[in-house]
């Protein structure tokens, strides 16, 4: 393999969605460079220098994920290759955000300049209505985020295997067996038990199945050094293994799915799963101080929403301010009230809705945006533009970035909705 220098600094594009990043990065065919690795316990790490590698470096929430990631680039893989090993990985060992039953987005830049971005999100079943959440009096109901109606139909199994057949270089089967090796048993440390708050603990009790997988100590979470071993989900991954995504959108697993609903009284079935299809989508790119950004597009709101923000703060020279000072810090707020008010009125479904996207990330609108900005003051929320209520965000989506030696880079996105019943 050509060695490729490979710097991330984090600044430029990436939104960082859980407490805790662990990366690996490897030098030489020998050894990964342990630098990267947080001790246990630690939430955040202060760093004077961006972390660097030769030959490539996986971005993601757990350490044993990392590392597989990383394997598999040694092995020969490319970085699409790794997010598929990692995105499964993720799965066994962060099953608060990574997922089988979810969904997720993926954004690649390939070494030959050309960029692509997949959208797996779950979907809605086909009995879905519009009302479905609403009580008799018509008010929002904890249903669209507990129970078995506040599953979609998932797309991360058909996202994985939809990249790896348009980038993946390596064997399907050897992507997704470290996954199932992890579900066979894996030592507890301290990043998994982070997850299982008092609150988790408090929803996976309602639960049985979850809370015999996850709190095994008389209702409790596993002790740190504990052997956690899930042979469900690890017969559910060699399924996915063995037949790629009829694996799962159809036989055995699929029948589990479907009667789980109907036990439940969700609405997913089997012509859902089996219709299922991971969208490619054109990606939204943008430039901020000279640099390039290639970001999501809808049905994700991100690459819009940060977009609209990054055009908004290049009319204020930022560098002359004190880093995270008031006055930065205000103009970041401001910013991204305006680009959320825009996010929620005008973002949504690209199949169904027609968005003035071209309009919302250009610098023009930017400009126009900008001029509502008082630099003494607060504007309140209400008086910018619609709001939206729901849930708060838990930590239920993680995201990991790959790169490789060859100059692909890939970053996803997926999340496991909350009261996701494939659990």
């Amino acid at each position: 393999m050509n060695k490729t220098r490979v710097s991330i600094t984090g600044q430029l594009v990436a939104l960082l969605l859980s407490a805790l990043v662990v990366t690996s990065c490897y030098t030489d065919a020998s050894a990964v460079d342990d630098r990267a690795l947080f001790p246990d316990g630690w939430m955040f790490s202060e760093r004077e220098e961006a972390v660097t590698a030769s030959n490539g470096m996986v971005v993601s929430t757990d350490e044993m994920a990392s590392r597989i990631g990383v394997d598999i680039m040694r092995s020969g893989g490319n970085a699409v290759d790794a997010a598929v090993a990692v995105h499964f990985a993720l799965a066994v060992v962060n099953p608060e955000a990574g997922n089988i039953g979810g969904g997720g987005f993926m954004v690649t830049r390939m070494a030959d300049g050309t960029s692509a971005a997949l959208d797996f999100r779950e979907k809605a079943p086909l009995a879905a209505t519009r009302d479905m959440y609403l009580d008799e009096e018509g008010n929002l109901t904890d249903k669209s985020v507990i129970g078995h109606l506040a599953a979609g139909v998932p797309g991360s199994v058909a996202g994985m295997w939809e990249a790896h057949q348009r980038f993946g270089s390596i064997d399907w089967e050897d992507l997704v067996s470290p996954a199932v090796e992890l579900a066979n048993g894996f030592e507890v440390k301290e990043r998994f038990l982070g997850s299982l708050s008092s609150t988790m603990v408090e929803s996976l009790s309602d639960f049985p199945a979850s809370a015999a997988q996850f709190l095994p100590r008389d209702g409790q979470p596993p002790l740190v050094g504990d052997t956690l071993r899930q042979p469900h989900l690890a017969t559910t991954l060699g399924r996915i293994r063995d037949g790629g995504p009829d694996g799962f959108y159809k036989g055995e697993t699929a029948d589990l799915i479907v009667a789980e609903m109907e036990r439940g009284g969700g609405i997913i079935t089997l012509q859902d799963l089996t219709e299922y299809t991971a969208e490619w989508r054109e990606p939204i790119s943008f430039t901020y101080r000279g640099h390039t950004v290639i970001s999501m597009p809808p049905s994700s709101s991100g690459g819009a929403t940060m977009a609209e923000m990054a055009n908004i703060l290049e009319g204020y020279d930022l560098g002359s301010m004190d880093w995270h000072g008031p006055r930065m810090l205000h103009l970041y707020a401001e910013a991204w009230k305006r680009s959320y008010a825009d996010r929620n009125h005008y973002l949504a479904d690209p199949d169904f809705v027609d968005m003035p996207i071209d309009r919302m990330t250009s610098e023009a609108y930017a400009r126009i945006r900008a001029s509502t900005i008082s630099e003494t003051s607060a504007t309140p929320s209400i008086e910018i533009g619609p709001g939206m209520e729901g849930p708060a965000e838990g930590e239920n989506t993680t995201h990991y970035s790959i790169v490789d030696g060859a100059g692909n880079a890939v970053a996803v996105t997926t999340t496991s909705t909350l009261g996701t019943v494939a659990r």
